[in-house]
């Protein structure tokens, strides 16, 4: 068994004594590859000699040389314009930032945007992104041709949660920033980027491409592998918001709670379901250990938390149950249709439901259009943000839509509400398993990661598309030559929650591309409060899908030498909790659903 660290030698079982904190990690790595010599300005960093090189449709702005700091090396930074063309539409524009650094390796890093973007700022695997110079990567970024923006400072996630970008005055879409964002801006940009870097450095070619971005950016990397997949060498794609659909589940789980007072569950009232599902289904999977290794054999009954008579506290009134059920439950067409999982029963607090569905305060009215007030701003929770925002200003075309007048009920969407959300927002989407296989077919390689306790996006969505592309390529083996899949027990959305959730794809992934050595498991780690400077309190690899990770039966159950990634398919297993959210359904077919509305 061989696990990746963020070492890049290390192909061997991992010991104890090589888990240290990612920064030390990063420091040491810095050491092994890079120098550190005097600074000296790099030739050709400035606006004027790369505006030179005469690259089409880039406007150079500035041209920064930033010195040497270790762990990181001298590169130039690069902002600029990008002019997005073709596709019928106006041409459009995007900002945009490039790294050159002094280390080149020849190669070639976009990353992915995070919510709807917004701004030049990416959402990769936060060790990739911190070794991504430091390996001598060229890298870029953009705002995906729109700029975000926030009511005011204390609108936190605002510049990556508005959408009103996308609607310039009522019903009248900007076509042009809803397709950069979808998909045309990332590619427009690999394109352009490629060839600044070849005329910086003075190459023939790059080496190799690679495309890293969670979320959203797991979004754009799906889009990526399905509508041009001889863009990228290999693609890191962590918790893809890989179709769009997923609004539609959290617009009904937002109705659902939003009924009544009695229907939405607090925040105070999460560390008790918490409590209640690990009594339930820790054990399930071979070792009690505060880490659920499979949430969907979980049996976990919202019911056996109502409150008995005469019980006032730490338990869930009828309603409160009704909508936690919701919450793990998918969201199906009027035919019974699958059209997105339900959430899977683990690790609510701490940035889960709390800070995704209920907000870390009540709303201020259960009844108003805007419930937090603020304009789906904070102090809305983040899903009711992306919701509202998507509804008002790309689905419904109308800055006053109430969430509550959209057609989903009950777990159920109306046809004439899917069909309107299908046709403003498929062409962002990247979830058609068929259409991955031009990408496979060129041997490329797609890296992918979710975490099981993640409350924005239910990793179960990336299971039953996974296990519907092995269907097309013959199993999971033949699937795994080139596409791997590594679940992440306990991690919440791209990252946090009580689980081993800091690890590096970047190596793996070049590995795999560049030498054949495909990855069995992945070395992850947890910081003690998720926080560095407090140090390492758990490892544990992460195996390749549907091996779930053993434990060998003594030790530390927070050590990942006593763990292995064997053969096994347990993370096929599927019980109560598994099926509610809608695995095992035999309906998620969407090459065929995609072929139905294609002729409606």
């Amino acid at each position: 068994m061989k696990f990746y660290s963020v070492f890049k030698s290390a192909r061997k079982p991992i010991q104890p004594t090589m888990i240290v904190p990612t920064m030390i990690i990063i420091l040491a790595l810095a050491m092994a590859l890079t120098a550190s010599p005097a600074w000296a300005a790099l030739p050709g960093c400035t606006a004027g000699a790369l505006s030179a090189l005469g690259v089409p449709n880039l406007t150079i702005l500035s041209a920064t040389d930033v010195p040497a700091a270790p762990p990181n090396p001298e590169f130039c930074n690069v902002f600029g314009v990008l002019s997005t063309t073709g596709d019928h539409l106006s041409t459009g524009s995007a900002t945009f930032f490039i790294q050159l650094p002094a280390n080149w390796n020849g190669k070639f890093l976009v990353y992915g945007n995070g919510g709807l973007a917004g701004a030049p700022f990416g959402s990769p695997n936060p060790v990739d992104q911190a070794l991504a110079l430091i390996k001598g990567y060229a890298t870029a970024v953009s705002d995906t041709g729109h700029t975000g923006h926030g009511l005011t400072p204390a609108d936190g996630l605002g510049i990556a949660t508005d959408a009103r970008w996308a609607l310039p005055a009522p019903a009248t879409p900007d076509t042009t920033k809803i397709t950069d964002y979808y998909f045309r801006a990332t590619h427009d940009l690999t394109v352009a980027g490629k060839e600044l870097v070849k005329g910086f450095f003075g190459a023939p070619k790059i080496e190799r491409s690679y495309f890293d971005g969670c979320s959203n950016g797991g979004r754009m990397a799906f889009v990526e592998a399905t509508r041009f997949p001889d863009d990228f060498d290999g693609i890191v794609a962590g918790a893809p918001f890989m179709d769009i659909r997923s609004v539609i589940a959290g617009a009904g789980i937002q109705k659902t709670q939003l009924r009544s007072p009695s229907a939405y569950i607090p925040a105070a009232l999460l560390p008790m379901i918490d409590q209640a599902v690990y009594a339930s289904c820790d054990a399930a999977d071979g070792v009690k250990d505060n880490l659920i290794q499979n949430p969907a054999k979980c049996s976990f009954d919202p019911e056996t938390l109502v409150c008995k008579k005469g019980q006032t506290s730490n338990c869930l009134s009828h309603d409160q149950a009704n909508t936690l059920r919701a919450y793990f439950s998918a969201t199906r067409d009027e035919d019974g249709r699958f059209i997105y999982t339900g959430a899977a029963v683990s690790d609510l607090h701490g940035g889960g439901y709390d800070a995704w569905t209920s907000g870390f305060i009540p709303p201020t009215s259960f009844s108003a259009n805007e419930p937090w007030g603020n304009l789906g701003f904070s102090p809305a929770p983040i899903g009711w943000q992306f919701v509202d925002h998507i509804l008002k200003f790309i689905v419904e075309t109308d800055p006053n839509f109430d969430v509550r007048n959209f057609g989903v009920s009950g777990g159920v969407v109306r046809d004439g509400a899917l069909d309107l959300f299908d046709r403003k927002t498929e062409a962002g989407d990247g979830d058609v398993p068929s259409r991955v296989l031009p990408f496979i077919a060129r041997n490329n390689k797609l890296l992918i990661y979710h975490g099981f306790s993640d409350p924005a996006l239910p990793a179960f969505r990336t299971i039953k598309w996974y296990e519907n592309l092995s269907e097309l390529t013959g199993g999971f083996g033949e699937l795994q030559e080139n596409v791997r899949l590594f679940m992440v027990p306990g991690m919440q959305h791209c990252g946090g929650g009580p689980g081993p959730n800091i690890f590096d794809t970047l190596t793996p992934l070049e590995d795999w591309v560049e030498h054949g050595i495909a990855p069995n498991g992945i070395l992850a780690a947890h910081f003690v409060n998720n926080d560095p400077t407090q140090g390492v309190d758990r490892t544990m690899p992460l195996c390749q899908f549907p091996e779930q990770a053993h434990f060998n039966g003594t030790g530390n159950v927070n050590n990942a030498a006593n763990w292995s990634c064997t053969a096994n398919r347990k993370l096929l297993d599927v019980g109560p909790n598994g099926a509610m959210a809608g695995l095992g359904d035999d309906d998620d077919d969407r090459d065929h659903d995609h072929e139905r509305r294609d002729h409606r």
